[in-house]
């Protein structure tokens, strides 16, 4: 990118989100929506569209904004189309792994509950038993699509949106290094240009890389880039290609995505 260009960064999304753009007012656009996301769609406020689903939706529909909803849906397509591989009902065992709260009146999620037990209406968002309804491996990769858009509707002529790993570009070819999940070296160089790409790896802990917040993972893989046409599909991929799941091939295609760097290393869980 040779333009002048602003970069700037704030704390969303359980990460940090950067926005890089040639027009401040675009940006500013891309970090609304971006909040926007934020407030919706956050397993750690009860008062999101989320925490109050996961409070009450076994009892009557609930009610949430439109993009909610959207992310649910797509959440559950791809929960069929893998087969339960990706689960976005993973979070009563989030919660026992200590990486969601658990709030005030909350029900306890039945052990039986699982994807299919959700479903997305014009009344809302209902689930046929109490559970726990987590978001994590696809709204970040929405939020992104959405400051991309942002950024277009604001007449920026170029952009990049980097929320924690999870990005997507247009209007120039962005140098993006891609760096070994425990030691941060680089391993890779690539151009991102009109396309979006998700990675999902270990981070790194006392005694190397620790894999709690991956519900599944290969033992041999610590990290998976997958590039997809909307960052939204790619944060999915990501997880169900470094689980090494028997429907990652067939999902990719389906998204016209293609997996481009894989870390493999021998790694206690």
């Amino acid at each position: 990118m040779t333009t002048d260009v602003i970069r700037r960064c704030r704390p969303l999304l359980g990460t940090f989100v950067e926005i890089t753009a040639d027009r401040a007012n675009a940006i500013d656009a891309a970090f609304a929506v971006v909040a926007r996301v934020h407030a919706r769609m956050s397993a750690h406020d009860p008062a999101s569209d989320l925490g109050r689903a996961n409070a009450s939706a076994h009892r009557r529909p609930v009610a949430v904004d439109p993009w909610t909803a959207e992310v649910v849906a797509a959440a559950l397509r791809w929960a069929q189309a893998s087969d339960g591989g990706f689960d976005p009902t993973i979070g009563g065992r989030q919660r026992a792994r200590g990486w969601l709260p658990v709030h005030a009146g909350d029900p306890a999620p039945d052990p039986a509950a699982t994807w299919r037990d959700v479903t997305v209406t014009e009344d809302g968002i209902a689930f046929a038993r109490p559970l726990a309804l987590d978001l994590g491996g696809i709204a970040k990769g929405f939020a992104v699509d959405q400051a991309l858009a942002a950024l277009r509707d604001a007449g920026a002529a170029a952009g990049l949106v980097n929320a924690g790993g999870d990005m997507a570009a247009f209007g120039a070819a962005w140098p993006v290094t891609l760096v070994d999940p425990l030691t941060r070296a680089p391993v890779a160089t690539i151009a991102l240009r009109d396309s979006a790409l998700a990675t999902s790896a270990g981070v790194r802990g006392g005694s190397g890389l620790d894999f709690a917040h991956l519900p599944h993972r290969a033992p041999a893989l610590t990290s998976a880039t997958v590039a997809a046409p909307a960052c939204r599909d790619a944060d999915v991929l990501a997880k169900l290609v470094i689980a090494d799941h028997p429907r990652a091939a067939a999902c990719l295609a389906a998204a016209g995505a293609e997996v481009v760097a894989v870390e493999r290393r021998r790694c206690a869980a």
